[in-house]
């Protein structure tokens, strides 16, 4: 049976999925996508999500309409990533499984991480002012959780992302070594994962390097709401006969097929444009050596 031809959407379908499933900050924060296209260096602004307040009803007083006035945060879209490969016509003949395996894992794994290191350097930085002098792996997630509680923070999505160094000091507490502990028979640490302590989802995440420095950040505490990834389609180039954009879930990827008619191969190029931002400090902590 012949094998399906891999298109350029094909491939973007199958490397948006890829992508989705390595990363982890980008998983955990709000994400902002529009249809309309950009280049790196446009600003835009992005929206952040309305607030209310519940009033008490009272049929004399009637109802109290509320303005749902929505604040926005510029952002710079000024990181443009790339992964370019070339192909051989019999690694084409591959099937999408395969193709994803020898290709599309890999390069949807350097998209990741790259991303990941933007949004952990936006919640490392100076913008981010609650922070927390460390005392004590545990300490440190009680200590951090108390902003998120003190500045109203939903009690959803709230999440505790940590270095390899914090995650062998969480690991050597009983609270999540033992399996009853964790609520889950164990699953979560199957899968890599802390579960969820003191209303936090635990991650650990390789990009947050270890604080060897004074002020670098060995964990952060926030809730989805205080960062935001930003992404925007690529337009199709004019010459490219084998193109496609695809998005899905926040995420946009643009796939071109090239041919070098010096060295005769066929290139892949998968492309993405995304920017980062700080949508509410007072929604996230740090801890610091």
């Amino acid at each position: 049976m012949a094998n399906t031809i891999l298109t350029p959407s094909i491939i973007a379908k199958e490397a948006l999925a890829v992508l989705r499933n390595n990363a982890v900050m980008a998983n955990l924060v709000h994400r902002d996508f529009s249809n309309e296209f950009a280049a790196v260096g446009d600003t835009i602004t992005v929206k952040k999500p309305a607030t209310f307040v519940a009033k008490e009803y009272t049929q004399s007083a009637g109802i109290d309409v509320q303005d749902a006035t929505e604040t926005g945060v510029p952002v710079k879209i000024d990181k443009h990533l790339d992964v370019s490969f070339a192909v051989t016509s019999k690694e084409m003949t591959l099937d999408i499984a395969d193709f994803s395996k020898q290709f599309l894992e890999p390069a949807m794994q350097a998209f990741a991480d790259k991303i990941d290191a933007y949004l952990i350097a936006r919640a490392s930085g100076s913008g981010v002012t609650n922070s927390v002098t460390s005392t004590g792996a545990k300490e440190d997630m009680i200590a951090a959780r108390k902003f998120l509680t003190k500045n109203a923070a939903p009690l959803t999505d709230r999440h505790y992302v940590y270095n390899a160094e914090t995650e062998a000091d969480l690991l050597s507490t009983d609270l999540f070594v033992n399996a009853s502990a964790v609520g889950d028979e164990g699953t979560a640490l199957r899968e890599a994962s802390l579960g969820r302590k003191f209303g936090m989802d635990c991650y650990v995440d390789q990009n947050i390097a270890d604080a060897t420095t004074t002020g670098n950040a060995k964990a952060l505490a926030f809730h989805k709401n205080a960062f935001a990834l930003v992404t925007r389609p690529l337009a199709l180039p004019e010459g490219a006969a084998k193109a496609s954009i695809e998005n899905y879930d926040g995420f946009a990827l643009r796939v071109v097929y090239g041919y070098d008619m010096d060295k005769k191969t066929d290139t892949i190029s998968i492309d993405m444009l995304c920017g980062t931002a700080i949508l509410d400090k007072k929604l996230a902590a740090k801890v610091v050596k």
